[in-house]
């Protein structure tokens, strides 16, 4: 019996032994599947020995540096997407699309600031404040650059500007300098000249200054108003005197008036007498017209000079274009009754007044032209997305009034302008009719 209890308390131990290891490989085989997950998961790093890193990092430490600056360029770039992403989410589309032309529109100024036209630049850009100031155009900045005298100058000076961020650009004044900058600027960027050198026009370059064939054209209508069948010109020699005579031979197969004689003169001559004598009453005896292309104190002189030899103004019809228009002819004998046409001159002169009370000072009539057109672009831009958006409405046939009344923007650079027939009083200019050439 006492046997008994022996082998029944050792088979009851080698029991509980057996359940125990059984439960002990149960776990093993638990946890040493995950033990091998995890190894898998964490062997790729160990690629190489500690040693062999050490040597790969001093040799290759500068690419290590580079790669760092690079990423760090890189995340810069993103980051101005994404906060763009999300300031589309809070905005909307509509005023996106305005941040895109940028909420503060860049127009670069290209003005003679210093040299021998320094006076007339300042003159310019007096007027440019002015239209800023009176237009209240809070979304435009104005990038003043100089143009100087000189290509080099004035191209430095459109770089510059583009540079610094400007969409557009008004100036410089000469003709030279205009066509120089156009072939070195981006061909999105219009350029407003202040020349009236057509020859440089073209699309994305307009012309401000009165083109001289549209006064031709708008003179030898107010001949032919006139019944005027036969002339002879007086043209200065230079330039401006050669796109002059080409405009009226032109002008004259038009409007079927015979040009029968044509008188050059030195603008920078100072006397006169001699050009005198190559005017006589022989051969104006077939003229009923005479075209005078001067101005100022020559005019005079021209005019006075045709007079004394017998080219009187009561048997031939004196014409002008816009350089008549001075009052410092006013009392001429020889250019009483004459004609003349010119830019409307009303808003030009209450223009002047207001300029005055700013500046105390006559603004040059150029002047007049960068008022306009700022104007023109600060309305524009209120309205316009981009670049494409203000051309579309600089360009609307409709047109628009400035301070030398009504014009047009043409695509191809070209700007139509209505001119005023105007007759020399003895005090005054009287207006007769408008032309539009």
């Amino acid at each position: 019996m006492k046997y008994l209890f022996l082998i029944l308390y050792i088979f009851l131990i080698s029991c509980s032994k057996e359940s125990l290891f059984r439960e002990e490989i149960i776990i093993v085989e638990k946890k040493q599947p995950e033990e091998i997950i995890i190894i898998e998961k964490k062997q790729p790093e160990e690629i190489k020995p500690t040693d062999e890193i050490i040597k790969n990092e001093e040799q290759n430490n500068s690419e290590i540096i580079v790669k760092e600056i690079q990423k760090e360029n890189e995340e810069l770039i993103i980051t101005p997407e994404i906060d763009k992403e999300i300031e589309t989410e809070k905005v909307g589309k509509k005023e996106v699309d305005k941040i895109g032309f940028g909420e503060i529109v860049k127009i670069g100024i290209l003005l003679p600031l210093t040299g021998e036209n320094k006076t007339l630049g300042r003159s310019i850009s007096n007027a440019l404040e002015m239209a800023l100031f009176e237009t209240k155009s809070k979304n435009i900045k104005l990038l003043f650059k100089d143009s100087g005298d000189s290509l080099e100058k004035a191209t430095e000076a459109a770089q510059q500007a583009v540079k610094e961020g400007a969409s557009i650009i008004i100036g410089p004044i000469f003709s030279f300098q205009a066509s120089e900058i156009r072939k070195n600027i981006s061909a999105d960027i219009p350029i407003f000249s202040f020349t009236n050198d057509e020859s440089i026009k073209t699309e994305g370059l307009w012309t401000l200054g009165f083109s001289p064939h549209q006064q031709i054209d708008a003179i030898f209508h107010e001949m032919s108003h006139h019944a005027v069948t036969d002339i002879s010109i007086i043209a200065p020699t230079n330039i401006y005197g050669d796109i002059i005579l080409q405009a009226s031979r032109r002008a004259s197969i038009l409007k079927n008036i015979k040009i029968n004689h044509i008188h050059r003169y030195d603008r920078r001559a100072k006397d006169f007498s001699e050009f005198g004598k190559f005017l006589n009453k022989e051969e104006a005896s077939e003229d009923n017209g005479l075209l005078i292309v001067a101005s100022g104190k020559q005019l005079k002189e021209i005019s006075s000079r045709a007079q004394y030899q017998g080219l009187s103004p009561k048997e031939i019809k004196y014409f002008g274009i816009s350089g008549w228009n001075n009052e410092e002819i006013l009392g001429e004998p020889s250019l009483l009754g004459g004609h003349f046409i010119a830019p409307q001159q009303f808003s030009y002169e209450t223009f002047v007044s207001r300029y005055f009370k700013l500046y105390d000072m006559v603004p040059n009539e150029i002047s007049g032209l960068a008022y306009d057109i700022l104007a023109l672009l600060s309305i524009g831009l209120k309205d316009s997305k981009n670049i494409q958006e203000l051309l579309k409405f600089l360009i609307n046939p409709i047109g628009f009034n400035g301070i030398f009344g009504f014009f047009k923007i043409d695509s191809s650079g070209d700007i139509q302008r209505k001119f005023i027939s105007y007759e020399v009083m003895e005090r005054n200019f009287l207006k007769k009719r408008e032309i539009m050439p």
